[in-house]
């Protein structure tokens, strides 16, 4: 019996770290259920391909090369195009290759440090935005630190878990359940809230969180004058995850940053025994106080199946916002 009724989700989703694919270089992963080549061209451009070719089954990850802009197959030297996923020279033959000579492309993006390959179920171009956070690129704030996890688990009961306030009393061990404003623009869920932090001297210091979802599976989190950081979760298949998160930090931050740090890779600890051994409750017996966990399952619907969204979804009581990145 299946733990999770989900299908991989449509979103954008990290793939490997920038610095884990060298310009030339061809790495395989696993994401979506698939088998995947990762790549990146003469110009440095990173290319993500369904693995297996399409002429006899050899996998292009495995000894296939980068020839200029192009994915060579190591075993008859078909060469294809990352954009398109079209073979575009068979270096043989003087025959024009065939259109149906092809392997499914995703459309890639790099930001934070990741490559983000966009996944949808049925082909369509992306068409949910990505978080703008100019503090990536600022001298004045720290290198990236990453932190990575393999969990047991599927994108929506990870995302699912910020609507349930009341397990962070009960798993976390804070002193109150957490509330906070949610807002909805569409495909991005935005959440502002205030939580204290106390220090190893028992100094307790109020911070603001602004967090915003992309989708089931990309989050960006600001922590007012501490630091930012993304968060990926990439399915790679119906039951199993990817987490990657991204921080930085103001330079003068950046010891009380680390302090934080720890906290969320340590809360993460404590999740991580329930979500590997939960299941997935359709109609779940929710009583008053669990908070917005059914407003939520309503806005995840949208990213799920083969079409667009003639409209993105909106609670009938939330007002539109206007989307101006994070």
């Amino acid at each position: 019996m299946a733990r999770f009724p989900f299908p991989i989700p449509n979103g954008w989703f990290a793939v490997a770290r920038s610095d884990e694919v060298e310009t030339g270089q061809v790495r395989p992963a696993r994401y979506f259920g698939r088998d995947l080549a990762l790549f990146r061209t003469a110009s440095g451009e990173a290319m993500v391909v369904d693995a297996y070719c399409p002429h006899l089954g050899a996998n292009l990850a495995m000894g296939g090369k980068v020839a200029g802009e192009l994915l060579e197959c190591p075993f008859h030297a078909w060469r294809f195009d990352g954009v398109s996923g079209q073979c575009v020279d068979v270096p043989y033959s003087e025959a024009e290759p065939s259109a149906k000579a092809r392997v499914r492309s995703y459309p890639v993006t790099e930001r934070f440090g990741l490559i983000f390959a966009w996944h949808h179920l049925g082909g369509a171009e992306p068409y949910i935005e990505m978080p703008v956070m100019a503090e990536f690129d600022d001298d004045e704030w720290t290198d990236f630190v990453f932190h990575e996890f393999h969990l047991a688990t599927c994108c929506q009961e990870m995302a699912e878990n910020n609507a349930d306030y009341v397990h962070f009393k009960y798993v976390h061990g804070l002193d109150t359940v957490p509330g906070g404003e949610v807002e909805y623009d569409g495909f991005v869920k935005t959440v502002t809230e205030r939580q204290e932090f106390k220090n190893s001297k028992g100094k307790t210091y109020p911070l603001d969180f602004t967090r915003k979802s992309y989708g089931l599976g990309l989050g960006a989190l600001r922590l007012k004058g501490v630091m930012s950081f993304v968060s990926s979760v990439s399915p790679v298949d119906e039951d199993h995850v990817h987490v990657r998160w991204v921080f930085t930090m103001p330079q003068s931050m950046a010891g009380f940053a680390e302090k934080m740090i720890k906290t969320f890779v340590d809360a993460l600890a404590e999740d991580i025994p329930i979500w590997e051994n939960k299941t997935y409750i359709e109609k779940p017996l929710l009583i008053k106080g669990d908070g917005p966990i059914i407003e939520f399952r309503h806005w995840a619907r949208q990213f799920y199946g083969e079409n667009i969204p003639v409209e993105p979804w909106v609670p009938p009581h939330t007002k539109r916002l206007e989307s101006s990145g994070v």
